[in-house]
């Protein structure tokens, strides 16, 4: 009978784990890897200009939010590698994805550019 208790047990977990493993997928945006940035804080704030001024050519005049998603991994090497992300903006009850492409400029800076 013990046995039946722990199998049953070991059932539950395994159906918890993967309802909050789904939950976790679906919380992400479609094509992104993980949701947030790889950029530091000033390379974010830097961003976040191009990012304002594509929101404002798509009709958007305030930015109510945005949620930083990863496209690409970083590639290549130390000091010049290279990775994408998607920003949603939330405007006005729109959203609007922004893909920004990132590249380090040596081993304190980066670059970026918006699509």
């Amino acid at each position: 009978m013990k046995f039946y208790r722990y199998l049953f047990a070991a059932v539950m977990v395994a159906a918890l784990v993967g309802c909050a493993a789904t939950t976790a997928h679906k919380s992400l945006a479609a094509g992104t890897l993980q949701k947030g940035s790889l950029a530091n804080q000033k390379l974010s704030q830097d961003a976040m200009v191009g990012v304002s001024a594509k929101a404002g050519m798509l009709g958007c005049t305030r930015i109510d939010s945005y949620e930083p998603y990863v496209l690409a991994m970083p590639t290549g090497v130390v000091g010049s590698r290279s990775w994408a992300e998607r920003w949603i903006v939330s405007c006005q009850g729109k959203e609007h994805p922004i893909s920004i492409d990132f590249r380090e400029a040596g081993l304190s800076a980066a670059n970026y550019t918006i699509k």
